[in-house]
């Protein structure tokens, strides 16, 4: 609201960072977690999505990107799609299959991955306007220690509802007022 107030710039680069993953944290991270990268999210740090998927359209669950636990890390392969600001991201809140004979819904784990890890390849996406903000990513057996899974394996499906409310709750409040403001400015005119 006081963004709106004040008419400052949209954050649009670091939505993700102060809303998906800062609200994520909060709800279900771990007190180191919550240490590590909280501090980081209020000094700026980008972050990036990893839910939608090629070919699954608007079903989230049926999402085949898989990771494999072996050891103290999981091992990621897949791909995404629609990444906002993944190019410019230090991490990223994603969505894996982790028990492939679950229901859809079911055998999901929810991560957090540093871009910089080695197998992680982002492909900007040109639109029309010729702005690259969407991206894809790609994943070659990307390493994600154990210790950034967000809540119990397979229990991502959860957690993502958690993130998507934030998504669809808080973040509106800002547009609101900035539509109000609007008005208001139409008014006048």
């Amino acid at each position: 609201e006081e963004l709106a107030r004040a008419d400052a710039p949209r954050l649009v680069l670091h939505f993700v960072a102060l809303h998906h993953a800062a609200a994520t944290l909060l709800a279900a991270g771990s007190e180191e977690q919550v240490a590590r990268h909280m501090p980081a999210i209020r000094n700026g740090e980008i972050w990036c999505q990893g839910f939608s998927e090629p070919n699954a359209g608007s079903d989230l669950a049926s999402l085949r990107t898989r990771a494999e636990r072996r050891g103290d890390v999981y091992v990621v392969n897949g791909q995404k799609i629609w990444a906002s600001g993944a190019r410019d991201a230090a991490w990223c809140l994603l969505l894996a299959r982790t028990d492939p004979a679950a229901p859809k819904r079911r055998g999901i784990t929810y991560l957090l991955m540093d871009m910089r890890a080695p197998g992680v390849t982002v492909r900007p996406i040109r639109q029309i306007t010729g702005e690259e903000h969407f991206c894809e990513i790609f994943l070659t057996d990307v390493e994600i220690p154990v210790e950034n899974r967000v809540g119990a394996e397979n229990d991502g499906w959860r957690i993502a509802q958690s993130t998507l409310n934030s998504e669809r709750g808080g973040t509106m409040i800002e547009l609101a007022e900035r539509l109000a403001r609007g008005l208001d400015w139409l008014v006048e005119l």
